[in-house]
């Protein structure tokens, strides 16, 4: 058994990026170390060009039909096992032989759940993606951050800010801890039924509500491919928007945190204020893709609601 499992879901019919991925993994000596293992979950590609790259590796193939990213990172976790779980996306580059071993560094003591690192850009070939990472893009900066239960508990009038450590693409988990906070909600995320990154945000929630730390180690760095033009972008930013409300009101309304209440509420001004500042220059982003935030704020809170009556009315039916 593999001390650690590296995660990478795909969602692609091109390989190009699957295989830049995988060729550096194999660059950075991944798969000479013994002690690491890499899943490849395939999310129901329409053809067999991931399956036949993957046989060209010395990684473990599995295959869901569509099921959305979280529910085929659950099956992956469910028919493997290792002590420890990694999780990169299928746009990452590994750019060191240590990054998985400087995350992990972090693990000293059986109270760390989550362990995070910095997401940069990885190529600059559009005037788009300097902006977006000029914004912060996936970056959570240079200070690292120990979250624990006084930073859980110390908000009043605002929802906990796990995004301020979450990074779906480059993060470790001890198994046992994300068996214990119950895996990933299969309901949020790329494919499921709440589009964005709200099952990404939902686990480092659960990791501080259960009692244990979340780490944000800046040193441990990966490379990201940002999207290239405005367009990308602004869908991008409209999915992130839908995550931001729509996940605090799972947290209001399934675990009775009332802080996230006036989550919905701070998400939608900053997102308001970042628009009002694209008309003057002072935020890198033009305003239609910040208005995108805005209105992917508003159709999280729709979406959120459309899920609770989906949920009511299939568990009426099974009556």
């Amino acid at each position: 058994m593999n001390d650690t499992l590296i995660f990478v879901p795909v969602k692609l019919e091109n390989t190009h990026i699957i295989k830049r991925l995988l060729d550096s993994l194999e660059t950075n000596k991944y798969f000479d170390n013994k002690d690491y293992g890499v899943v490849v979950v395939d999310d129901g590609c329409s053809t067999s060009d991931v399956k036949k790259l993957c046989s060209e590796y010395p990684v473990t193939y599995l295959r869901t039909d569509g099921v959305g990213k979280m529910a085929a990172l659950n099956y992956a976790l469910k028919n493997t096992s290792s002590k420890y779980v990694a999780f990169v996306d299928q746009d990452n580059i590994i750019l060191s032989p240590d990054w998985l071993k400087t995350l992990k560094s972090n693990f000293t003591s059986d109270k760390v759940g989550y362990v995070s690192g910095k997401v940069k850009l990885f190529n600059i070939e559009s005037d788009v993606q300097t902006r977006w990472e000029k914004k912060g893009a996936l970056n959570k900066g240079d200070r690292k951050l120990i979250l624990g239960k006084d930073f859980f508990n110390k908000f009043r009038l605002r929802g906990v800010p796990v995004n301020l450590c979450t990074a779906g693409s480059n993060h470790v988990m001890p198994r046992k801890v994300l068996e214990k906070i119950g895996f990933h909600d299969e309901r949020f995320g790329p494919g499921a039924f709440v589009d964005g990154a709200g099952g990404d945000l939902d686990i480092t929630y659960k990791v501080l509500r259960n009692g244990f730390t979340a780490i944000y180690d800046p040193t441990a760095v990966n490379a990201h491919e940002h999207p290239k033009t405005f367009s990308s972008l602004k869908n991008k930013m409209f999915s992130y928007g839908i995550s931001d409300t729509a996940i605090h009101l799972k947290f209001l309304f399934e675990f009775g945190d009332i802080r996230s209440f006036f989550q919905i509420f701070y998400r939608i001004g900053q997102n308001t204020l970042r628009f009002m500042r694209s008309f003057t220059g002072s935020y890198p982003l033009p305003p239609n893709v910040s208005f995108a935030s805005i209105l992917g704020n508003f159709a999280g809170i729709v979406k959120y609601f459309q899920l609770r009556l989906v949920s009511s009315t299939l568990k009426n039916n099974t009556h």
